[in-house]
Formats: C-alpha cells, structure tokens, sequence
C-alpha cells in the first residue's frame, strides 16, 4: 500500500494568509489533521508534518517525506488575493502527480467546492517547479489551495471545525 505524508501548511510565527478573523496556519491544520486521520483509519501507512502549531520549513517537510518513503506527498494551504475556489498544483510532467491532483480536485467539487482547476506553476526561469515541495521531493507531490480565506463564500466552506474535517476526509479519499 502507498505512504502518504501529508504536508500542513505555515504555524507557528507564520500564519500564512490571514482574512476575516481566521489565519491559514489554524485551518490547515485542522484540515490536515483530519485527512491524516481519515488515512490512518483506512490503513494507510501515513506522516504529518506537524499536529501543533509549530512552523516547518518547505526543505523540513521534503526531508521528512522522503525520509518517511513517502509515495505520495500533499502539501495543505488556504488561498488569498481575492479569489474563488480551489485550485490543485501538481509537477509539471504530471504522471501520479497531476492524477492525485485530478482526485483531490474531483473530491473537493464532490462536497461542494467550487474549483478553480488543476496548475503547474514553474520558477522564473521557467526549468522548474516553482513549489519546493512538488520540485523537490521524491514522492509524486501536489500542492492543495482548499479555498480563499478572503472570499466570504468560500470561507463559509470551511469556517468550522465540521468543514474542515469535511474537507480533510474529502483530500484523503
């Protein structure tokens, strides 16, 4: 059976993005605490890169994953600038990366999220993978944007603690 890590994203003096009185940092958290335990109840052999709210770099996480033997790598975040949806980053030659991206996408549009697409985005250069995450490490990586934390509609998807689950569960399966 496949490992999965699942990456969560920002924590401690970093909230990452911050909107309508709710900091990333505390949502993804909550939602990558419930798809690991969604994954651990199905037998999945998974890694969390922090259950607290504690910050871990970008080259911690890859570190870890690949320590774990990950096979399988998500990286948990919360959108802003005025947006809508979710939006799924996988690497750019695709394979089982742009595949977990199409059903982590396809299971968030499930429970009623609005999506914004599947993205590969590359460095300025243009030879790379702009995420550390989905560039670096060895496992088939993606990068999840759950939503807009500035957007009051899409907020209202997970602004309590039953629609972070919700999407937790929904990234798992």
């Amino acid at each position: 059976m496949a490992k999965i890590y699942v990456g969560i994203g920002h924590g401690g003096s970093d909230p990452g993005a911050v909107a309508n009185g709710y900091k990333e940092k505390d949502l993804t958290l909550a939602i990558g605490r419930a798809c690991y335990d969604e994954l651990v109840r199905h037998s999945v052999q998974a890694k969390i890169s922090r259950t607290t709210d504690k910050y871990m770099s970008v080259n911690e996480k890859v570190k870890e994953s690949d320590s774990f033997g990950a096979d399988f790598c998500l990286d948990i975040h919360i959108n802003a600038g005025g947006g809508d949806g979710c939006e799924v980053y996988y690497h750019h030659s695709g394979g089982k990366s742009k595949q977990l991206a199409d059903n982590i996408n396809e299971a968030l549009k499930a429970i009623g999220q609005n999506s914004r697409g599947l993205k590969i985005k590359m460095n300025s250069k243009g030879n790379a993978d702009y995420f550390g995450i989905i560039r670096d490490t060895k496992a088939s990586a993606v990068l999840v944007e759950c939503g807009f934390i500035d957007n009051k509609n899409d907020l209202a998807q997970f602004d309590t603690a039953e629609e972070q689950k919700k999407l937790g569960i929904a990234i798992a399966h």
